[in-house]
């Protein structure tokens, strides 16, 4: 017979008295950006199809998303509501069960699963079940559903194997599978484990093995395998006396081969003011860091005596620093008592649910907090959308969150409530919308950034450029005015850990320019770094919100070259621009760039700047639309007589022109690579991320420069913009070992355009903003010159 789970007991006894709380608790709502959630399927439960799915997503390979749910199917040897399914749902939410469980009496298959399966590098799926005929099992099953089971736990007389395993397993650097067991063991407490793809098991480690569980017990949740090689993961209880004498639960490291560290023992204070009662699996973060949630604790007085839960960062050496306490406010709204492990999606920030709390009966929320602790609630369940979410939710290759709750969903005689649902939380794309070209920052009126330094500038604050706190990104064009050599300059949203990115260099100190799109951080701040003492400038032309009725959507353009100065007189052509007079250029009588028909309201163009064959230097280049007053802003600087790019977004002016000023006479060249327009079916939205490197050639191979043409996969980068991306913002850096005419980037496959990117003739580090097109993926580079090549991404447009 199929064993009782006093763990499920527990759990669900903690749920209950944690919602006797938020019942007294007066709703309150709050402000959140615009999210839109779709329930893409209400499981219907015994015989139909599965009920109370526990554990989350996975995207297949097919694009589809494969699940488990811990009742229903059509068998009830175990249950009378079933004893669970293998489930796949397609993005429209199309769903088939694969398997149900427990085909025979005993359910020498398994039964009762409760974690998320894994995609394994062989193509099948990998799971568990808590239940069998003894202990649970570990199972694999292809994507059309045929199982085989892999091992069956506590075959033996008191479990020494283990006994079951609620974690999801997670596939090792070395092709084995790693996972946890809640019970058995030596000790009774629960183990680690590892098992191969053919169903060798090994025990790498026994819980409770220290005086009063010190060392941790139960172990409800998986493990990640970090970027040391070891694995970190969290334990229930144990770990101390607390908590009624049993515990608060822990976080440890393992090593592959069993040595295990107890990295921190919640509930140190009295209260659990730093959490307790762990479970969820913890996230290794960009910056180094884990992160992860407890279900209890915290220093909120509105969920006494146990606490609503917290947001926690850890160190790989064990200091824990609490970053939010769940229900700071009287209602809950902020929601209480998570018990999904955290995610990091694209944008650099974490993701996750609480269980309970929300504005909404208190079934549970989803939220967003920074890596800096600033939470923001994104959606609050209803009941009939999904309510009490226990699973992670996973990031999929259009960039949206998919994920399950518990409950929820169409009422059916099996579930009273809902027997849960699969849902799609839509990220809010942002649009353009132009501002007139105003400076934001001038150090040089106050005192430089000091060298090794970083300092915030929160945007909407700045130089009464009226820009409003809707805004989540910024297009700017970043000024350094070094004192001497600039090593590197970066620019990011204020809040994220520095990246390792840059935004320009000055090795000479020559007075640099770069475009820029910068999400917005922390109160619309965004910080700037610098190695060495410089002055920074920081102009804006426009901003990202949401879509609303004064926003644009982009439309790329093959590459083409709209003015050359240096050829035939005409309106696009010679002259070249005179010194300090204003020229306006007819950018829509290109015809071959520009479509006829087309009304653009903004541009994406590239400005090239070629000196006067004498060396005569710029000074500095200013471009606005055609009509207005010229603003007090700079576009590019030239001081070294030099060929000199830089990226902007211009505002088409009157009958579409854009204006030109130059400082000293120069010739002109002006690329288009898009166009800003009403919003329309072809229309896309820009996705702001976290800065990125998705390209860097020194690390490539045996890190030798390259000349001609490459090819770059960004999709399949380690920073992975989803597929549904059609245009990448970069900021492209080159490198080379002497004189590097140009570099021209375009989408993977067409033939190469007659455009240039940047130019380092003078054989400098050398970087500009560019927006690139792509159908596949993949851009294609091309180096006039020996050079070492990096690409940083801060954003995609997708539909």
């Amino acid at each position: 017979m199929v064993k009782a789970s006093y763990l499920s007991r527990e759990r669900a006894a903690l749920a209950r008295a944690a919602c006797i709380v938020f019942f007294l608790c007066v709703a309150m709502a709050l402000a959140s950006p615009a999210q839109i959630l779709t329930t893409l399927h209400s499981f219907a439960g015994y015989p139909t199809e599965g009920a109370q799915p526990y554990a989350g997503l996975v995207q297949g390979s097919d694009g589809n998303f494969y699940g488990t749910t811990n009742l229903g199917g059509t068998n009830d040897n175990c249950n009378p509501y079933g004893c669970g399914t293998i489930f796949k749902v397609t993005p429209q939410g199309t769903l088939t069960t694969l398997y149900s469980f427990c085909l025979q009496f005993s359910c020498p298959d398994g039964a009762d699963p409760q974690a998320a399966l894994v995609l394994g590098t062989d193509g099948n799926f990998y799971g568990t079940t808590v239940a069998s005929s003894y202990g649970g099992t570990v199972f694999k099953v292809s994507a059309n559903g045929t199982l085989t089971m892999l091992y069956d736990f506590c075959t033996q007389h008191g479990c020494p194997d283990g006994a079951e395993p609620y974690a999801s397993l997670v596939q090792g650097a070395d092709g084995n599978f790693y996972g946890t067991t809640a019970l058995g063991g030596a000790n009774g407490g629960g183990t680690v484990f590892r098992i191969t793809p053919a169903g060798a098991l090994t025990t790498l480690y026994n819980f409770c093995s220290q005086p009063q569980c010190t060392d941790g017990t139960a172990p409800h949740v998986g493990l990640v395998q970090a970027t040391d090689g070891n694995f970190y993961g969290t334990t229930h209880s144990g770990g101390g006396t607390n908590c009624s004498g049993g515990g608060c639960g822990t976080i440890f490291k393992i090593s592959p081969q069993g040595t295990l560290t107890t990295l921190y023992a919640f509930c140190l204070q009295s209260g659990c003011l730093d959490g307790g009662i762990p479970d969820a699996s913890l996230v290794q973060a960009t910056d180094g860091n884990f992160y992860g949630v407890t279900f209890l604790g915290g220093t909120s007085p509105n969920c006494s005596p146990t606490g609503c839960g917290t947001i926690f960062k850890i160190t790989a050496a064990g200091v824990l620093t609490t970053l939010y306490d769940f229900c700071p406010e009287s209602g809950c709204a902020d929601g209480t008592n998570p018990y999904a492990g955290l995610l990091q999606a694209t944008d650099g920030n974490l993701y996750g649910t609480t269980y309970s709390g929300g504005s909404n009966g208190g079934v549970g929320t989803i939220f967003k907090i920074t890596l800096g602790g600033t939470l923001t609630t994104l959606y609050t369940f209803h009941g009939n959308d999904g309510a009490n979410p226990q699973a992670e939710m996973v990031q999929a290759t259009d960039g949206n969150f998919y994920a399950t709750t518990y409950g929820g969903g169409n009422d059916s005689d099996n579930c009273p409530g809902g027997c849960g649902t699969v849902f799609r939380l839509a990220v809010a794309p942002t649009q353009f919308v132009p501002v007139t070209p105003c400076r934001l920052v001038d150090t040089r009126q106050s005192q430089p950034i000091q060298g090794g330094t970083s300092e915030s500038f929160a945007v909407p604050q700045l130089g009464g450029c009226n820009i409003p706190t809707s805004a989540q990104a910024y297009s700017l064009n970043v000024t350094a005015v070094p004192d001497g050599q600039l090593g590197y300059l970066t620019i990011w949203p204020t809040g994220e850990p520095q990246p390792e990115v840059s935004t320009l260099n000055s090795p000479d100190g020559r007075i640099k320019a770069n475009a820029a799109i910068v999400p917005a951080g922390a109160n619309g701040a965004v910080s700037v770094y610098v190695t060495d003492t410089s002055d920074v400038i920081l102009d804006i032309d426009g901003y990202f919100a949401p879509a609303g009725s004064q926003t644009l959507q982009f439309y790329p353009l093959t590459p083409c070259r709209l003015v050359d100065t240096r050829g035939p007189g005409g309106p696009l052509g010679g002259p070249r621009l005179p010194a300090q007079q204003e020229r306006d250029f007819p950018l829509l009588t290109n015809t071959t760039c520009i479509p006829a028909g087309l009304n653009p309201a903004a541009y994406s163009l590239n400005f090239t700047v070629v000196p006067n064959p004498s060396g005569q230097q710029l000074g500095y280049l200013t471009v606005w639309p055609t009509g207005d007053t010229q603003p007090v802003v700079s576009t590019l600087n030239n001081p070294t007589a030099t060929v000199v790019a830089n990226a902007a977004i211009v505002s088409a002016g009157v009958n579409g022109q854009v204006a030109v000023y130059a400082y000293n006479t120069t010739d002109l060249l002006i690329d288009i690579d898009g166009y800003f327009g009403a919003p329309g079916q072809t229309g896309l939205s820009l996705y702001p991320v976290a800065p990125c490197r998705v390209l860097d050639t020194r690390n490539v191979g045996n890190g030798q420069p390259f000349t001609g043409e490459k090819t770059v996969n960004v999709v399949g980068s380690t920073c992975a913009p989803p597929s549904s991306a059609q245009a990448y913002v970069f900021n492209a850096t080159v490198v080379p070992p002497g004189s590097m005419p140009y570099l021209t980037l375009w989408a993977d496959g067409p033939p190469q355009p007659t455009v240039s990117t940047l130019n380092a003739y003078d054989g400098f580090i050398t970087s500009n903003m560019a927006i690139v097109p792509t159908t596949n993926g993949s851009i294609d580079a091309w180096a006039q010159g020996l050079t070492q090549l990096i690409l940083d991404i801060s954003g995609y447009f997708a539909p």
